[in-house]
């Protein structure tokens, strides 16, 4: 078995190369243009937006910063992967305009577009925030996402990867994205395991591990669970393994954590 200490080098070096196969693929690597301001009626339950236009325009409202760096590193933003940090990185939230022409070439797939993103965001953060990362291999409680026994009852996305809009369509059609949570489920047109994953450990008191070995758009509808003070509703376990035929199990895994080492108020704009 690989060490913690020969996992943790093996991360730094797919992290590294990870941004700079990124920035390679995409050539641009920074925004144009970005306007970042403490947002100024902060508290007034404004609905917090988060969007990418196919022209490169970035528009984020009313978001706190440590969601921005979970964005931008894709982990979840309630997840023990973010570690770090003073509070009110927390607490305080930010309206932000940045500008990025040819961001996208025509043709490139939902996930590209994602990623490109997540560098774009990485960079603005580190420039204009000060924002350093740390990763490291830590031994950790999980779940680990697997077929049941009896099979998936996962049900085939109307759409394929290379279909897949830009932009949310007015049907309601957008790839990779869920919706929901506790008590409400968990509603996606067209996600993959991995965004499966990812969306649902935002309600979980461990890492998600997707293990499934299953590829391709699913369409996810799933009723809501209860928490353990309410036993006269599903379990989130109970609802993965009846709905989409998923099983969580406990186990210890080797998960790559975010260590926030250093990070600051943003520059003026």
């Amino acid at each position: 078995m690989r060490s913690l200490a020969a996992l943790a080098l093996t991360a730094l070096n797919l992290f590294a190369q990870d941004q700079t196969s990124s920035q390679t693929t995409m050539g641009r690597v920074s925004f144009e243009v970005a306007s970042i301001k403490p947002t100024a009626d902060a508290g007034n339950h404004r609905p917090i937006r988060f969007s990418v236009s196919p022209s490169g325009q970035l528009t984020v409202a009313n978001m706190p910063l440590y969601w921005l760096i979970a964005n931008a590193y894709n982990v979840p933003f309630q997840s023990a992967r973010l570690t770090g940090g003073p509070a009110w990185v927390q607490s305080e939230t930010y309206d932000i305009q940045a500008v990025a022409p040819g961001m996208f070439t025509p043709g490139i797939s939902a996930k590209e577009r994602e990623a490109r993103t997540r560098v774009m965001l990485r960079a603005l953060l580190a420039e204009r925030f000060g924002l350093v990362i740390r990763p490291e291999v830590r031994e950790i409680p999980t779940y680990v996402m697997v077929a049941a026994k009896r099979g998936s009852k996962l049900e085939k996305a109307g759409i394929a990867e290379k279909d897949c809009p830009a932009q949310p369509q007015d049907s309601g059609l957008y790839c990779h994205h869920l919706d929901g949570g506790q008590g409400r489920g968990l509603h996606g047109p067209a996600v993959d395991m991995s965004d499966l994953a990812l969306f649902a450990e935002n309600w979980m008191d461990r890492s998600v591990i997707d293990e499934t070995g299953i590829t391709g758009l699913y369409k996810i509808e799933t009723e809501g669970w209860g928490s353990i003070s309410e036993p006269d509703k599903p379990s989130v376990f109970t609802v993965f393994e009846q709905s989409l035929g998923l099983k969580l199990e406990p186990r210890k895994s080797k998960v790559e954590i975010l260590v926030i080492e250093r990070v600051s108020r943003p520059s003026a704009n």
